[in-house]
């Protein structure tokens, strides 16, 4: 009996240890073991760097946005976490068939239409990047939480976003033709957080009607490849995100818009675009 107590006495001070250093607070330039390893304590991330020839956590970032609850621990960098506009939004538009969209207020990845002609490459390249047209004033959400690692002024007067995941420099995530940026280069922004408006880059044709291009690229040494966004979705997104683009590819299909057999939901065809 008494070596049981024992036993027990032992678990128990190995649990409280194990309890005490789990919640003990960072301490910038103490030793962790993981590079790149990201870790909360309170609003202040800290992340392990490389200092010499050791590893130690970083001064931290402190700011509302870096609380661990914020973020979105199980997505990764190719994950897309959001549309880039309340599904709502189009559901009652009927472009009557005006704009380069042809009609479609979704235009999916893959298809031979859209806001760039026949494609990025010229004519019989597909659709690089899918499209959401919605009335002017629509704001824009991210798409994925993470930085924003670049704005910029496009030749349509309207901007391009791009945005990448903790320690992912390699899948990027783009919102093109969009107006009223409210971001900036190295903020850190949270899927579904309004950051712009829809872009006016179609309106001649679709008058009080702006539009989103928005696309996962791989970013490279060369052209960038886009590849379809929705071959992989966050797991806590994925039943909406595909409740929310079946409701709009249905809407146009009553209206009689129908961009035809998709390989996954949102996209017509899984090959990679360059462009």
């Amino acid at each position: 009996m008494k070596k049981i107590l024992m036993f027990l006495s032992l678990i128990s001070m190995f649990s409280l240890g194990i309890s005490s250093t789990a919640n003990a607070a960072i301490k910038p330039g103490s030793k962790c073991k993981t590079k790149n390893k990201v870790t909360f304590s309170g609003n202040t991330k800290f992340t392990c760097i490389k200092s010499g020839s050791k590893l130690i956590w970083n001064k931290g970032i402190s700011g509302p946005n870096n609380s661990k609850t914020q973020s979105n621990s199980n997505a990764t960098g190719d994950e897309i976490e959001s549309l880039p506009i309340d599904p709502t939004a189009p559901l009652k538009v009927d472009l009557k068939g005006a704009g380069q969209g042809k009609g479609l207020t979704y235009v999916p990845f893959g298809l031979n239409t859209g806001p760039r002609g026949e494609g990025a490459t010229g004519s019989g390249t597909v659709n690089p990047q899918p499209v959401l047209y919605a009335p002017l004033g629509t704001e824009v959400l991210a798409i994925k939480t993470g930085t924003v690692i670049k704005v910029t002024k496009l030749y349509s007067n309207d901007y391009n976003i791009m945005i990448a995941a903790e320690n992912d420099q390699k899948n990027v995530w783009e919102l093109e033709h969009v107006i009223d940026v409210k971001v900036k280069e190295g903020d850190r922004v949270k899927a579904g957080q309004a950051i712009a408006k829809v872009g006016d880059f179609d309106e001649r044709y679709t008058p009080g009607i702006g539009l989103v291009e928005f696309g996962l690229l791989i970013n490279s040494s060369g052209p960038p490849t886009h590849i379809c966004p929705f071959m992989k979705i966050a797991s806590s997104a994925k039943n909406r995100i595909a409740a929310e683009l079946t409701a709009i590819i249905e809407a146009d299909k009553k209206r009689g818009y129908d961009s035809g057999p998709m390989a996954v939901i949102g996209c017509t065809a899984l090959v990679s675009v360059e462009g």
